[in-house]
């Protein structure tokens, strides 16, 4: 259990997973229950664990969390192997080191109250995620075509464990609101012409509602939002901004925030928390706290509340006048997800993507060829032209 294991306990483990054939520092393999070596290729299987993933009660933990600060600031942090020293942002639990690659993991990070329990391993290779990504350029039609040679480089990519908050509740929702039954009648124009127009007869209704939501997540990272942009001219540079795991806007979106991002995270495949599932990937530890995370849940639970509301209204249209939701069954977890990250630069210009290490799914940002857009406007408006002139030469007949 993560949060039963002591900081020297914890860090050791991290940190020496040695081959069985040649002593070199494994990694873990995705898509699989393994550490390989990449040197020799070599396997070593992860034992299974009796850990169960269990949710642990919300308001018993935001009150101890209530009682702490967690602050943490970057750290100077020595490697075991090489004795290279590096510094280690406040928000990444576990890194490689930058001179030999064996795994380090933060102290400070460690001693934090609410620790990872439970992580979706990565089950998407590397190569599978550049594949994923050329896929998406080559499906980019309003890029701009110089941007087709980047299907073809293997531009550098970061595995990263990002944290989130998964939250379950149970809503009772009582609500008054009216139900619209839409009806048609004829009626007689300024031209003395007979016609049929629309309208709603609204009645008024009352009831309650009732859900249990499960695993509502919330991204607890914040990095992508606080990177400057990279200087240069290359793939290189554009990974400098990406040497801890991220959100802003990206991550956001994997949270729905702006309307898009990942929709196919299956949490029933989350595992007990085990170190050597973390080797040799970046892992991140929660900047987003758990109150603040458990904000941004109800926010998504109301949004799913009104839509049972309306469909227990029924009708053609639906308004709601009040309601009042009381939650109960309050439990989290907290949890790490698979992603890969990377970045590329056209025209001066950083743009970020991620791959979900789970599903393969692809979210990103890429530039837009201005000259693609002029057509496609100017196709947009001769159509309409078209349209309108076969309208009207039709009505003149």
């Amino acid at each position: 259990n993560a949060s039963q294991t002591t900081i020297e306990a914890m860090t050791a483990k991290v940190r020496a997973f040695p081959c069985v054939a040649c002593g070199a520092k494994m990694a873990f393999s995705p898509g699989s229950t393994k550490q390989k070596c990449p040197y020799c290729g070599a396997e070593n299987d992860i034992e299974a664990t009796t850990d169960v993933v269990k949710e642990l009660d919300l308001d018993d933990w935001m009150a101890q969390v209530e009682k702490e600060s967690e602050l943490h600031a970057q750290e100077q942090i020595k490697c075991g192997n090489c004795n290279g020293e590096q510094v280690l942002a406040s928000n990444v639990y576990s890194t490689s080191c930058i001179f030999c690659g064996s795994p380090l993991t933060s102290k400070s990070v460690a001693q934090r109250r609410i620790k990872p329990r439970s992580l979706v391993p990565f089950k998407v290779t590397k190569l599978k995620a550049q594949d994923a990504f050329r896929s998406w350029i080559r499906g980019l039609w309003l890029a701009p075509n110089a941007l087709k040679k980047y299907a073809q480089s293997d531009g550098g990519i970061k595995g990263v464990y990002v944290p989130y908050w998964t939250y379950d509740a149970q809503t009772a929702t009582h609500y008054t609101g009216q139900r619209g039954i839409n009806y048609t009648e004829q009626y007689r124009n300024s031209s003395g012409e007979t016609s049929t127009r629309t309208r709603t007869e609204w009645t008024n209704v009352s009831g309650m509602v009732q859900f249990f939501h499960d695993d509502v997540l919330v991204a607890a990272s914040k990095t992508f939002s606080q990177a400057s942009p990279p200087r240069g001219n290359d793939t290189a540079d554009a990974m400098k901004a990406l040497t801890v795991a991220g959100a802003g806007k990206l991550v956001q979106m994997v949270a729905g925030r702006f309307g898009g991002g990942f929709n196919s995270w299956n949490t029933k495949e989350l595992i007990p928390f085990q170190e050597e599932y973390i080797a040799n990937f970046q892992t991140e530890a929660y900047q987003i706290g758990l109150k603040a995370g458990f904000g941004d849940a109800k926010r998504q639970i109301e949004v799913r509340v009104q839509q049972l509301i309306c469909d227990d209204i029924g009708g053609d249209s639906q308004r709601v006048t009040g309601a009042q939701t009381q939650y109960s069954h309050l439990t989290f977890k907290h949890i790490l997800l698979p992603i890969w990250v990377s970045a590329y630069l056209f025209s001066g210009k950083t743009y970020r993507f991620l791959v979900n290490g789970q599903t393969g799914e692809v979210v990103g940002e890429s530039p837009k060829s201005a000259w693609k857009i002029f057509f496609l406007v100017c196709a947009i408006i001769l159509g309409l032209i078209i349209v309108m002139a076969l309208f009207s030469g039709g009505k003149s007949h």
